[in-house]
């Protein structure tokens, strides 16, 4: 089951517009809350825009269900449905909240179309800079209207994300000391724009070890679709549209990188 791409991206961008991009900067204290974590924001603009997104999509796919960030965080048990054998669209209205509440122009919106398990198409709009990305499985995949080509192993050391709170700890203390002693590596602070640079080859990796799938299911077509991997390190399986905690999960831009993080961290 495949929709029109340019149709949802029109319609991902128009909402952005009025809900996000309107109230960037203009946030009153009332306007932000918290969910899982005191640095877990939440704000109206991501509730808003999940709204609009819920009803605008089910115009585009009508039977179709709907998985959105905002939604879980109130009911994770509609996670389970992803487990079945129907088509849903899985939504972050506004992934790198944290980023748009503290005035950092890194944010954007992350859109999936998965169908029995598999991930058929996805979308990550780079808001500030009115730029998608768009991948289709078995069809490519296109970065600001352009095709995009697998990204060439690097001859640099290799740069990547790290988030490994969720490890548990004899897992971080087999990955940790030689994910830092081996490899350059920074916080991932937004799924968008951790995605948009892997594809792009501006990273080569990340390590996740909490995988919603609002913030992988939308990159992680795109990313396939040019060579890329994304496989859990515990066991090899590579990446589903689920919610995990505490599986160490790698995705790289090709396979070289993976092949190369995965032998030094598991040795």
């Amino acid at each position: 089951m495949i929709v029109d791409p340019e149709k949802v991206a029109a319609v991902i961008a128009e909402v952005a517009e009025e809900e996000i991009v309107s109230r960037f900067g203009a946030l009153s204290d009332d306007d932000i809350g918290t969910k899982s974590r005191p640095d877990d924001f939440v704000t109206v603009a991501d509730q808003a825009a999940e709204a609009q997104l819920k009803t605008a999509l089910a115009g585009i796919l009508p039977g179709a269900g709907f998985i959105g960030e905002e939604s879980a965080a109130r009911d994770s048990s509609i996670l389970t449905k992803l487990e079945g054998d129907g088509a849903y669209w899985i939504v972050d209205p506004l992934d790198g909240t944290r980023n748009f509440v503290q005035g950092v122009r890194e944010f954007g919106s992350m859109v999936a179309l998965v169908e029995k398990g598999k991930i058929r198409q996805g979308w990550i709009y780079a808001i500030p800079e009115k730029a998608f990305a768009i991948g289709e499985a078995g069809s490519g995949a296109s970065w600001n209207g352009e095709a995009l080509k697998p990204v060439k192993p690097s001859k640099a050391p290799l740069f990547g994300y790290r988030a490994v709170g969720a490890l548990s700890s004899d897992w971080r203390g087999r990955l940790v000391k030689p994910l830092r002693e081996n490899f350059e590596t920074e916080p991932a602070r937004c799924s968008a724009y951790a995605y948009i640079n892997l594809i792009t080859g501006e990273r080569d990796f990340a390590l996740s070890s909490r995988c919603s799938p609002w913030d992988h299911a939308p990159g992680v077509v795109i990313l396939r679709e040019i060579g890329g991997r994304a496989e859990y390190l515990d066991d090899g399986e590579p990446y589903r549209p689920v919610s995990t905690f505490g599986r160490p999960m790698l995705v790289a831009g090709n396979d070289f990188a993976w092949r190369t993080v995965a032998g030094v961290v598991l040795g």
